[in-house]
């Protein structure tokens, strides 16, 4: 990842940490909020009902006190006195009462309003169960031809051995009203459906059941039914879902924010590393002409312009170092040459003291001395010539034209070359990179390679070379191996100088001029011995 890729990461992660720690620190906040809420809530509603039932028996006593003044009992109570049960009309309905019987001290029910089969049969409500004389309200479980009904009962004196036993169900619209009240669930639940778990809570007090608040809020003593209040969850939770969506709707503006400020301002610092990375590769491919520009005023600003003066200073500091080599290059070939053009020249001269010595004392073998001084002369002159061509090669050398070309196409011409050699098997091509085009100068690098074959193949008689073409990575190698004896310690030590050569009437300067040429495609070459036996050259060339 390139070091902007990273700047533009940590600003996304340093932007989004905050938002991020503050939208968990309420959220878990809230749900502990919400929770403690809840059961607040359920407590408070609980407490409610207490003020609710006292409300409601109050207000079944007030029916009751006015059905104690009707006209309608008074008129029962008479028919009752003169023996006429038969004609008892009971209207609980007109004061808010479901039910109504009235009962002897026998409890036996003389009249009731809706449930004839009780007529003559013996009730004892359950406020009678220690007296006929107890009155007052309690919760039981009442019946008719609709089943069982959870009901509130009401038992008064209405004359001597006479009781009005009333009441009213707790039906559908009661459990409305008191869950409209508590915001619950309201269940009435009659005997034997009541769960094992409701039957060991107690009246009044508030248990978590997976979850959701529950509460007995009725259990008559002895049991007929139970009044179970689901208490709801998550009143509160719109108002914490509510913040921590403005919170997180704030995080991702602010996040976005972040990360546009932040890649505005890596795409700025970008642009200027961008344009100081191109100025290196510049410089690298020897340009030192094109001046750097920052974009903006300050620290880049000042770094383009310590980046110019540098150029300065180091195009300078190449031309003298430039001009330093080539006088060094130039005096090593010209101390090299004059040493070898030396070495022939003696010959010469002791050729020519002994011809012009014969031919003064008139020497017999003058004409056999004759042939063999000038047969010396011309070997050695020749070997100067070939020397002085080996010489003006090196010193002609030009710049290379580098271009992309084909793989094969500069190996295939040198395929041709050695024709012979390739069909006798002394030669082999591997090229592995075809059909893949490759920046070089064709003619120069032909050159290279007939050197390094020639070479090769002159190393001992039998002599098998291998050139073979590789990729690695964004380089392009080329290896030159032979089957001859392989380097020597010195030629190892000292590659690429001129003039060392081990061959009969070498110049030195054929790896020299090859050096040169790998040299000037920004290329490396190197001189090895396999292990194998014989010698190789591995020339890497950038693509």
């Amino acid at each position: 990842m390139t070091y902007t890729g990273r700047i533009r990461v940590y600003l996304i992660v340093v932007a989004m940490l905050p938002p991020l720690l503050v939208m968990s620190v309420i959220y878990f906040h809230s749900v502990r909020q919400v929770e403690a809420s809840d059961r607040q809530h359920a407590v408070q509603n609980l407490q409610k009902y207490q003020i609710f039932l006292r409300t409601f028996e109050s207000e079944l006593n007030d029916n009751l006190e006015a059905l104690f003044d009707s006209e309608s009992l008074g008129r029962a109570r008479l028919l009752l006195q003169s023996g006429r049960e038969d004609k008892v009309v009971l209207t609980p309905k007109q004061f808010g009462f479901d039910f109504m019987e009235i009962i002897d001290t026998a409890y036996r029910v003389v009249a009731t309003h809706h449930r004839p089969g009780l007529l003559g049969e013996s009730i004892r409500p359950a406020q009678l169960s220690e007296g006929f004389g107890n009155t007052g309200s309690t919760h039981t479980v009442e019946y008719d031809v609709g089943g069982p009904h959870a009901a509130v009962t009401l038992v008064r004196p209405i004359d001597p051995g006479l009781l009005l036993y009333t009441g009213r169900y707790l039906d559908t619209q009661y459990q409305l009203r008191l869950a409209g009240l508590l915001d619950a669930e309201i269940n009435i639940v009659i005997e034997p459906k009541v769960t094992d778990i409701h039957q060991q809570m107690e009246p009044g007090t508030l248990y978590d059941v997976e979850g959701e608040y529950h509460a007995v809020l009725t259990k008559p003593s002895p049991p007929g039914f139970i009044t179970v209040a689901t208490f709801a969850t998550g009143v509160e939770k719109p108002i914490f879902i509510s913040l921590l969506s403005v919170t997180g709707l704030v995080a991702a503006l602010s996040v976005s924010f972040a990360i546009g400020l932040g890649m505005f301002i890596t795409n700025r610092v970008k642009r200027e590393i961008d344009n100081l990375v191109m100025a290196s590769v510049g410089i690298a491919a020897g340009d030192f002409t094109t001046p750097v520009m920052a974009y903006e005023e300050g620290e880049f600003s000042l770094l383009a312009e310590s980046f110019n003066d540098m150029k300065t200073k180091l195009k300078s500091t190449q031309k003298k170092l430039a001009t330093s080599e080539k006088i060094a290059a130039w005096q090593m070939v010209g101390r090299k040459l004059a040493h070898e053009i030396k070495n022939p020249l003696t010959p010469i001269v002791i050729g020519v003291d002994d011809l012009r010595r014969s031919y003064l004392e008139q020497l017999p073998q003058f004409d056999q001395t004759l042939d063999q001084t000038t047969t010396t002369i011309k070997s050695e002159v020749s070997r100067m010539t070939k020397l002085l061509e080996h010489f003006a090669e090196f010193a002609r050398m030009s710049e290379p034209v580098i271009r992309v070309v084909p793989a094969d196409d500069f190996v295939n011409e040198v395929t041709l070359l050695y024709r012979r050699e390739v069909e006798s098997n002394r030669l082999a091509v591997f090229n592995s990179i075809q059909p893949k085009d490759v920046r070089l100068d064709p003619d120069a690098f032909k050159q290279v390679l007939v050197n390094l074959i020639k070479n090769g193949l002159e190393t001992a008689d039998g002599t098998k070379v291998t050139v073979t073409l590789n990729d690695d990575k964004s380089d392009l190698v080329i290896t030159v191996e032979d089957t001859g004896p392989g380097f020597t310690h010195e030629k190892l030590q000292n590659s690429f100088e001129p003039y060392i050569s081990h061959k009969t009437g070498g110049a030195g300067l054929g790896l020299v001029i090859c050096h040169r040429i790998v040299h000037d495609h920004g290329g490396t070459m190197e001189l090895y011995n396999r292990p194998e036996g014989g010698g190789g050259v591995r020339i890497t060339l950038p693509q």
